[in-house]
């Protein structure tokens, strides 16, 4: 947990490593006592996890996120979506909140990723998919291998490039939420924490 001080809200960052079954149990026992609760998905994402019962199809899978899943495999059992994010989901439904969107809605994500990364870009990633499963990341734990990928897969520009913007974002909403709440409990992946926090920060 990273806790900050946003204006006049008391800001806990709650790192999670995506898709990883267990991270489900730190999210039970940092929920309660918060006037807010927010997430790093966009409102389609949020509102995929609250009706996920109701949804037949599996969801769409990057290639670079099917090799992301097989090296998280060795840290335990890989979910989507994102077990984390459904137990905060699935809480403050319980409690009659509603999570806020930390990220951008479909349509703004779409706008920037086809702004930002490249043709050559995009051809890459199959080539990079690739490389990723033969590479060797030397993680210890599931956080640490999950920011080494990250920094993998941001070699790419484009990529690298939507990352940063996204950080800018969801520190931007962060800050909007502190006007008018006095607590909040973020979950934010654990590769976008130390940049969105430095945001905040300045």
């Amino acid at each position: 947990m990273i806790s900050l001080k946003v204006g006049d809200c008391a800001v806990d960052v709650l790192p999670f490593v995506n898709g990883l079954g267990s991270e489900a149990e730190k999210v039970r026992q940092a929920f309660g006592g918060y006037e807010a609760y927010a997430v790093s998905l966009g409102i389609e994402g949020i509102q995929a996890v609250e009706k996920r019962s109701e949804i037949e199809d599996d969801p769409e899978v990057g290639e670079l996120d099917l090799v992301y899943a097989k090296l998280m495999e060795r840290f335990g059992q890989v979910e989507l979506p994102s077990p984390a994010v459904c137990e905060l989901v699935d809480l403050c439904g319980e409690k009659g909140m509603t999570v806020i969107p930390l990220d951008m809605n479909d349509e703004q994500f779409t706008e920037l990723y086809c702004g930002t990364v490249k043709t050559m870009d995009f051809v890459r990633e199959h080539h990079h998919a690739k490389k990723g499963l033969k590479t060797s990341f030397p993680a210890e734990t599931p956080e640490e291998l999950a920011v080494q990928w990250d920094g993998f897969v941001n070699k790419i520009k484009g990529y690298r490039e939507v990352s940063a913007k996204r950080e800018a974002f969801i520190a931007e909403q962060i800050r909007d939420i502190s006007k008018y709440r006095k607590s909040l409990l973020a979950l934010i992946e654990v590769e976008r924490c130390d940049g969105v926090v430095a945001l905040l920060e300045t």
